[in-house]
């Protein structure tokens, strides 16, 4: 009875092993050679750029790229090329945190709630928020004057997807 019961324990750890592996095929790392930076999406993410300008009207654009399976799931790296307005008289605390701030309030959203700043050589903020019906994580790296913004967001009744961390970790500066 017991080799019976380790043989169905073994086909099914085997079993979903196998349909783990399948899921993992999926994910498709995306490289941008001009943002310096590669990070791992759930399919394919579509490329696109926006002009902008800072408060002091320097314009610079945004990068984006971005994958959305559903209309309840959203995937999206994007980066800035902060050389020409970074402000050198913030501390970069006060640069993340100002990152953060002018996302959330882009965005409207609410209940931010930080999570962690990391102010090593790869400095970051990391924080949860809330849209109207949906919720989010994002992380915003400075790295060598460049604003990276990793996001995702899910419909609230779902909650935040484990995949959202799996997205989020895999980010890595070239």
């Amino acid at each position: 009875m017991k080799k019976k019961i380790l043989l169905l324990v073994a086909v099914s750890a085997c079993v979903l092993s196998l349909f783990g592996f399948q899921a993992d095929n999926d994910w498709q790392v995306y490289s941008s050679s001009d943002g310096h930076f590669s990070i791992a999406f759930p399919g394919k993410p579509e490329e696109s750029t926006q002009d902008d300008k800072t408060a002091d009207g320097v314009p610079f654009k945004i990068h984006f790229a971005t994958y959305s399976p559903t209309d309840n799931e959203v995937y999206m790296a994007g980066w800035i090329n902060m050389d020409t307005f970074y402000p050198a008289d913030k501390t970069m605390k006060e640069i993340l945190e100002d990152s953060r701030d002018g996302a959330t309030g882009s965005m409207k959203a609410t209940n931010v709630t930080t999570l962690t700043t990391e102010l090593s050589d790869k400095p970051y903020i990391e924080f949860t928020f809330e849209l109207d019906g949906f919720v989010g994580k994002d992380r915003i790296y400075v790295i060598n004057k460049v604003q990276y913004s990793l996001i995702t967001i899910f419909a609230k009744g779902s909650g935040l997807n484990t995949s959202a961390d799996r997205f989020i970790m895999s980010f890595k500066s070239l």
